[in-house]
């Protein structure tokens, strides 16, 4: 159930990378599995891709920690990319309306800082949600990720709520490493 929830997910989240092409289920598949990151195989090895959901996430307003909020987990993305230098480009899904043209930045293990860029003109409501590395910052990102042990992305929504989502970057290297082989 698992699996089939995720593999439905990633078939919207890759519409919308490229709105141009459309999957269906069996057109893209988990390929592997490495402790909190999934390798996500589509028929087209331009857009093979790892995600991880957060294992944590706090909202605060105001100054003060929410209990609850209406949002979906987030998940941090890594795909592979042939015009980026470094082979690869970083994404957040932050599963609710971010800051438009918002900075927000992906610490890892409270020393290393990537920035990622929401849209200044979102083309439609779930690009609203995404936020994006500078091409600058691919290899950086790659490089972090895979000595780290823990990341925390800081984000803003549309109507100011500050978030913190958690990821365990336990299995990167080797997820990175699966996805190498497998899309070749």
């Amino acid at each position: 159930m698992k699996k089939k929830f995720f593999q439905s997910f990633l078939i919207l989240v890759l519409i919308f990378i490229n709105a141009k092409m459309v999957l269906s289920e069996e057109e893209i598949r988990m390929a592997a599995s490495e402790k909190n990151w999934s390798v996500f195989n589509p028929k087209d090895k331009n857009y093979c891709f790892i995600v991880s959901q957060s294992i944590k996430d706090e909202a605060f307003r105001n100054g003060e920690k929410l209990s609850s909020v209406n949002r979906d987990r987030g998940k941090l993305f890594v795909q592979k990319s042939q015009t980026s230098t470094a082979g690869f480009v970083g994404s957040f899904d932050a599963g609710y309306p971010l800051k438009i043209g918002g900075r927000f930045i992906l610490k890892i293990d409270n020393n290393k800082k990537i920035v990622f860029l929401a849209s200044p003109e979102p083309k439609n409501s779930e690009e609203k949600n995404w936020a994006w590395t500078q091409s600058h910052d691919d290899k950086n990102l790659i490089d972090y990720l895979k000595i780290g042990n823990k990341a925390i992305m800081e984000a803003v929504s549309h109507r100011g709520t500050i978030t913190k989502d958690t990821f365990e970057l336990t299995g990167f290297t080797k997820a990175l490493k699966r996805l190498q082989e497998i899309c070749k």
